[in-house]
């Protein structure tokens, strides 16, 4: 495996030593009125912010990008981070811009990878634990660090949920009192909200809006009456949101941004001249671009109808590049202490491509992939550019609300599947990746899991282990203590099992071979492991979801000791599919209960049209087997028709998030809340939303 950074550290870290930043020559970087604006014109002379920074060992690469350090170095100025990002993009710039020109479709190859890319997008995850309040009892959000709340549609209090999940994105707030729902308001705040944290008193909504290109906005909202929440704040930022985290009432948001305000110059025309003018063209407005057309902006709303304050989203000093060039987009972690609101922050900018993050109560870790314009690559380039390639990822501590604090960098060879892919223990950061990139089969790709630990501001690669599902890619990962369990999939469901206890000395355990995969992963028992997934047939053709229970508890034999496909009567023309396969937060475990929203569609030949079916299915782990409890339909007893009046009820009546409160269930919909007994399992009244 090529390690960059190790074999290289020794040359460059005593070239770039008068550049790092030991974390202690900063002051906070706290955004308030007094942040200096910068604009979107390409002609101004924009005059730099001052900052402390020191020197990087910035050089010119020939013929391509500029390398700037090992791991991540702050710049010495604004005028220095500008000329990075015009020297690099002056190699990369077009004929139509920086996006690379006009897309390149790729055949149906490409559609059936996506598609299958679709099927398998899953997360792995830890289940939260319950709040800390007496009364009454609930369950939180499915996250994967216990400690460490995660953004999502719905989140409960216990006494109210909140749930985004609306025809319109509008917030519902709704009181439960032993299985009774009283709905007490619905705000609009004006955008489509993704999610929300939940911090006390405190919503904060989050959405990428695409407006003036995208734009991450943030709206805090005051739920002290829950009757009448009100708007307090409202927040935008450049760029796509890529998720957030809080933990210890401090929110951290990760935002990537790329260049704005440059209106790029086509071809006028055909033939290679009208090309070579507009890259010419192009190549000038890089040249008189300013910092603001490549660092983000914020743009904070005067509620009371006055003028906006706006202004550069990050500190020069607070802007630091990786040592292997990784793009013109900025990768912005943005903290705000929720006890305060989101009137001010602090924040750090990576400038790199990425929207990989993981994190623990104290630490963020961002993962960044060095640039490739995939789309403009044939079939043999794209296998050619996936050997060797690796990802970059950046530790920062975020253990206090005064800003993050970069402290080290390493890489792995390949791609990672996603946030779950990496996981901290004893200090070490532990990484699965595949050596192909996820949407795209290789016959010679593979997996690993890679063990990193932090020596100085490198993290350094101390032990991996090779060979996982060779021809295959991974679907689902979990790390659990000096475990972890690898599924990887193209025909059949290799279920890996590794012990990672001696970092130095990786192993592959036993492995269990068996038809479709599992999109998830969750530990019920010391030595049980629940996967949902799919079905498949032997060559590989997904038939319908099911729940697995593996029994691990000797790792060099794992063995599937249970299964059950859903819904109850699975036919083997059914689809079947559940949220859990794209999103851990829509999967509960509680009290030995596995909670499985599905939606499942047939065609009735004797009938002549389809039957639909949504619902919850209650799984119970029991003496080392799977036993379907119920199947908790909000809606209806059963299945139901095309032909019936209930049919686009029940479309809009999927349940895409599950509750438990006191003993009961609740059904989270975007038409409303279904709720069931869980002792009896008996279905309460359906707290359906008005249209309005």
């Amino acid at each position: 495996m090529k390690r960059l950074l190790a074999s290289t550290v020794a040359a460059l870290l005593l070239a770039s030593a008068c550049g790092a930043d030991d974390g202690g020559g900063q002051t906070p970087t706290t955004a308030s009125a007094t942040t200096s604006a910068t604009t979107g014109d390409t002609t101004g002379g924009e005059q730099p912010i001052t900052t402390s920074g020191t020197a990087t060992g910035a050089t010119a690469g020939a013929g391509g990008p500029v390398l700037v350090t090992v791991g991540l170095r702050t710049f010495a100025s604004c005028d220095a981070i500008l000329s990075y990002y015009i020297e690099n993009a002056l190699e990369l710039v077009g004929p139509y811009g920086l996006d690379g020109g006009p897309s390149i479709y790729r055949g149906d190859e490409m559609v059936e990878e996506a598609m299958a890319a679709a099927e398998s997008d899953a997360a792995v995850a830890t289940t939260s634990a319950a709040s800390s309040q007496s009364a009454p009892s609930f369950t939180g959000t499915n996250v994967q660090v216990a400690g460490v709340d995660e953004a999502d549609l719905v989140k409960t209090d216990g006494f109210y949920i909140y749930s985004l999940l609306d025809n319109r994105r509008r917030l519902r707030i709704v009181e439960v009192n032993d299985g009774a729902m009283n709905l007490l308001s619905t705000l609009d705040v004006g955008f489509e909200p993704r999610e929300m944290l939940l911090y006390e008193d405190t919503l904060l909504l989050v959405s990428t809006e695409y407006r003036v290109g995208a734009v991450t906005r943030i709206a805090q909202v005051d739920i002290s009456d829950r009757g009448s929440p009100e708007v307090v704040a409202d927040l935008s930022m450049d760029g796509v949101y890529k998720g957030s985290r809080l933990s210890g009432g401090v929110a951290r948001v990760v935002i990537n941004s790329g260049p704005v305000g440059i209106e790029w110059e086509h071809p006028r025309g055909n033939g290679l001249r009208a090309e070579q003018e507009a890259i010419e063209a192009n190549r000038e407005l890089v040249r008189r671009s300013t910092l603001g057309n490549w660092l983000p902006a914020y743009v904070r709303a005067d509620l009371d109808g006055g003028a906006p304050e706006w202004g550069q989203l990050v500190e020069c000093s607070n802007v630091l590049a990786p040592g292997v060039f990784s793009g013109l987009n900025t990768l912005s972690i943005v903290m705000f202490d929720l006890s305060e609101g989101i009137g001010d922050w602090t924040s750090a900018g990576v400038v790199a491509e990425g929207d990989t993050i993981y994190a623990t109560p104290e630490t963020v870790y961002v993962a960044t992939s060095r640039w490739v314009d995939w789309r403009a690559l044939s079939d043999d380039d794209v296998r050619s550019e996936s050997r060797g390639y690796t990802t970059l990822i950046h530790k920062f501590d975020t253990s206090t609300a005064g800003r993050p604090v970069y402290e080290a960098s390493g890489e792995v060879e390949g791609f990672l599947l996603n946030q779950f892919s990496m996981d901290e223990y004893d200090g070490d950061l532990r990484v699965a990746a595949t050596s192909g990139p996820s949407w795209w089969w290789t016959e010679d790709s593979e997996s690993h899991v890679t063990v990193l630990r932090p020596q100085g501001d490198l993290l350094e690669e101390v032990g991996s282990v090779w060979g996982l599902g060779e021809g295959e890619r991974i679907f689902s990962v979990r790390f659990m203590g000096p475990d972890a369990y690898v599924v990887t999939f193209r025909q059949v469901d290799p279920l890996y099992a590794l012990d990672l206890s001696d970092p130095a000395n990786p192993e592959v355990l036993g492995e269990l071979k068996i038809p479709g995969f599992s999109s998830y992963l969750h530990p019920v028992a010391d030595d049980l492991i629940l996967g949902v997934g799919q079905d498949a047939s032997l060559e590989g053709r997904v038939e319908g979801l099911q729940v697995s229970l593996f029994d691990v508890s000797d790792p060099t034999d794992p063995i599937r000791v249970a299964q059950l496909l859903l819904p109850e009567d699975y036919d083997p023309y059914m689809y079947s599919w559940s949220p859990v396969q794209e999103d851990h937060r829509a999967f509960l475990y509680f009290q030995d209960l596995a909670y499985v929203p599905y939606q499942a569609h047939w065609y009735e030949d004797d009938q002549g049209f389809s039957i639909l079916d949504v619902g919850v299915a209650a799984v119970e782990v029991r003496s080392g087997d799977l036993v379907l409890e119920a199947l908790l339909r909000p809606l209806e007893d059963g299945p139901v028709g095309e032909d019936d009046r209930s049919w686009n009820r029940a479309w809009r009546s999927v349940p895409e998030r599950v509750l438990v409160i006191d003993g009961r269930l609740y059904s989270v919909t975007s038409s409303g809340i279904g709720v069931h007994d869980t002792t009896t399992w008996e279905r309460g009244v359906f707290l359906e939303y008005p249209e309005r």
